[in-house]
């Protein structure tokens, strides 16, 4: 920000924030053109985690039930699915920490190029599997080696400014939308290719020893050409400041050039600001919500009407989440910056919190319609898809969370490490969603406790608890300097 320029609130957006010396007299703001082909590069490398995290939802649950993994009991099959879904977040938990501070020392592409390579054999991996172990072993290669969310999100900070962030922020949920409709589609519909697509498999002892290793053989090429993109065409972002030479008089007046070491990343004690700790807090939370969100939408739509849930089936599943996607997509693009800049950050990222309480709460009446119709069509369908319709506005919160982490970073020396803190809470907190959603919906169910709904109370009881935390957000928010 130039000297003199206007007072920034949370009323004024990350979209007008930096003011140009040329408009600082009006206060009229100039946003920086976006690096188009650098954010591209990072978009392309971004879609390969929602790819690989979303194409397994469809089939999961089946995956499980037929591998004999919940021992042939269908009301435990949410227990299973979220130890799978938990260990690629636990994992992830404990090393992406270790990744931040590590991109912040040799660079973003080389710990990216270590990431794409664990995603492609953690999928090869997952493809193979049929017991526990190695399902959980397969997402917690993924997990545990790749820490490129938060590196990406943090190279995404440092080719923007204050001006063009949230317009770069924007594109991160499309990204996101078009894997939630490319990858629910090929893990729904490829699944099973020799019962699906006997004319092309019906010879393939392969796909039938391991009906679900084609979707996973597909989604691996991604990361493959990932890692294509960053060796080739994507360029570092982490500018290296080099030793400054400073001229200094000696006793004889003799003139010497000493050298002076760049800064060093803040400890973990200096990190932790009371703008960092606020920022991890809430991003935490939307992680939280938004993760078990994630995880209970297939889970519902695979559960016997009967017990709670709609009686899809995979490629029902695939189709209804890849329009969801698509639908995603198109709310996000048109939506999310106009609605940013009109709202601001903190405004704007309480609103689409609170439309997870609204979604919860849907879950429990259609079903109850559905139950009393005998059947997911007619009017469980439209109340459903009304429900579904607000799954893109919670998700923005996520933008918005991002935006209050890069921005927390006590330096730009240090913006990877926050990144990676602000992951590594996150990602514990997704780690934790998924078992104690599935433990608290087998429960209800179980038990009937209200009625097998317990599980949807106990959901929008912590979304209420994620909104008091977001008061804890600063009403001005700038980003560091690049010191």
């Amino acid at each position: 920000m130039s000297r003199g320029s206007p007072d920034v609130t949370e009323e004024t957006p990350l979209l007008n924030g930096g003011i140009d010396e040329e408009n600082a007299a009006t206060g009229k703001t100039k946003p920086t053109p976006l690096p188009k082909f650098q954010l591209a590069c990072l978009l392309f490398i971004q879609v390969c985690e929602p790819m690989s995290s979303q194409f397994i939802h469809p089939f999961i649950n089946e995956l499980i039930y037929e591998s004999g993994i919940s021992g042939g009991d269908r009301k435990r099959v949410g227990y299973y699915t979220g130890l799978v879904i938990s260990s690629y977040f636990l994992a992830e938990s404990v090393s992406v920490f270790f990744w931040g501070r590590l991109s912040d020392r040799i660079g973003r592409r080389p710990v990216i190029f270590i990431g794409l390579c664990a995603v492609t054999t953690s999928l090869v991996v997952l493809g193979f599997s049929k017991t526990l172990l190695s399902l959980m072993v397969a997402r917690a290669i993924s997990g545990g080696l790749s820490g490129n969310v938060g590196i990406l999100k943090g190279m995404m900070a440092e080719i923007t400014d204050e001006s063009n962030q949230a317009r770069a922020f924007s594109f991160s949920p499309v990204v996101a939308a078009i894997g939630q409709v490319v990858a629910p589609m090929v893990g729904g519909h490829l699944s099973h290719p020799v019962e699906r697509f006997p004319s092309v498999f019906r010879d393939s002892k392969l796909f039938a020893t391991y009906p679900y290793l084609l979707p996973c053989l597909i989604i691996a090429i991604l990361p493959v050409i990932g890692n294509v993109i960053n060796i080739f065409f994507l360029k570092e972002s982490l500018k290296k400041k080099p030793p400054v030479a400073q001229s200094l008089e000696s006793v004889d007046s003799d003139s010497t050039l000493v050298v002076k070491p760049p800064p060093k990343a803040p400890s973990l004690s200096a990190l932790l600001t009371p703008r960092v700790k606020s920022a991890v807090l809430n991003y935490s939370f939307v992680a939280f919500v938004g993760n078990m969100q994630n995880f209970m939408q297939p889970l519902f739509q695979s559960t016997p009407i009967a017990l709670g849930g709609l009686s899809l089936k995979p490629q029902d599943i695939g189709s209804i989440l890849g329009l969801l996607g698509l639908y995603n997509c198109i709310i996000q693009g048109l939506v999310f910056a106009p609605a940013h800049q009109r709202l601001g950050t903190t405004r704007m990222f309480r609103i689409c919190l609170s439309a997870y309480a609204i979604i919860f709460s849907g879950w429990p009446l259609v079903n109850s319609i559905a139950r009393k119709n005998g059947t997911a069509a007619g009017p469980a369908l439209i109340l459903y898809t009304a429900q579904l319709s607000l799954v893109p506005f919670g998700r923005m919160a996520f933008s918005c969370s991002n935006i209050f982490l890069t921005s927390a970073a006590p330096s730009r020396s240090s913006l990877g490490a926050t990144v990676g803190l602000g992951q590594t809470f996150a990602s514990l907190c997704r780690s934790i969603g998924p078992s104690l959603a599935a433990a608290l919906f087998a429960v209800s169910i179980e038990q009937s406790l209200l009625g097998g709904y317990l599980v949807y109370v106990v959901l929008i009881c912590i979304v209420f608890v994620a909104l008091l935390a977001s008061f804890t957000l600063p009403s001005v928010i700038r980003r560091a300097s690049v010191e």
